[in-house]
């Protein structure tokens, strides 16, 4: 018998949150950002047209989307109940889907692993239900990428801006500029700015504060860290600047998130 390669160790780092949520009124309406990490629905019932970055999202039984960091999302449900599961997870070194294969349609095969997944979630605290966890997402995200839905990007410009990207996030708390990017990447602004925008759909900078924030937001709600410590941690020099773009961004100040978790 061959002897294969051993196996690397997981990329998932935690679990948040495994979820099968309900919405029952037709025609309602939402305006959300993802939760920090990586986020993966599944579509049980119902029908929804959604807008995700500007990209235009229509959402039918069997369709899989992959979230990543706080992807603004606004849209409407055309046919209810909209049923779906939802998964939000850290694995900082996985990279997500191409913009292009976030989104895939007549997957109702997963809705197994998903529900699998739920089911595990739901047991009483246990090291066995932490290990079933693991295993039911890995298999799902597994078989997602079976599908075609967690490749490496496509182009050559997306490989490019999420290799800037992993370095940066590896000095967030730095000031970084654009030109910091630049000199990292050996590249011009123009060629950043053309690579962030066919990965994200962002302009570089823009990028960095979404990412800023969305590290922060995590921080806010899942560490005791105060707000100044925050702040530097993700590459504010300023308290009062941070809590001016996290009021922005996620509709009142992290000092009120914090008190509400």
């Amino acid at each position: 018998m061959p002897i294969l390669p051993a196996a690397g160790p997981s990329p998932i780092e935690s679990i948040r949150l495994v979820e099968r949520f309900e919405r029952r009124p037709q025609g309602f309406a939402f305006t959300a950002t993802s939760l920090p990490g990586h986020l993966l629905h599944l579509v049980v019932a119902g029908e929804v047209e959604q807008t995700c970055n500007g990209r235009r999202q229509h959402l039918t039984p069997g369709t899989a989307v992959w979230y990543h960091e706080d992807e603004w999302v606004e849209g409407r449900v055309l046919r209810a109940p909209w049923i779906y599961y939802s998964v939000n997870f850290s694995a900082p070194t996985l990279s997500p889907p191409d913009f292009a294969q976030r989104l895939v349609s007549g997957r109702a095969s997963l809705q197994k692993p998903f529900a699998a997944l739920h089911a595990a979630w739901s047991r009483p605290p246990s090291w066995q239900r932490d290990c079933l966890c693991q295993a039911h997402l890995l298999t799902l995200i597994a078989g997602l990428d079976a599908h075609g839905a967690n490749r490496p990007p496509s182009t050559p410009a997306g490989k490019l801006w999420w290799e800037v990207e992993s370095w940066a996030r590896q000095n967030i708390a730095r000031t970084l500029t654009l030109e910091d990017l630049c000199v990292q990447s050996g590249r011009s602004p123009n060629t950043l700015a053309r690579a962030c925008r066919e990965a994200v759909g962002l302009a570089p900078m823009k990028r960095l504060k979404q990412i800023r924030l969305s590290l922060a937001r995590g921080l806010v709600l899942y560490s005791e860290l105060n707000m100044t410590e925050i702040a530097l941690r993700v590459g504010y020099g300023r308290v009062h600047e941070f809590s001016r773009d996290y009021r922005k961004a996620y509709g009142r100040p992290p000092t009120a998130e914090r008190g509400a978790r």
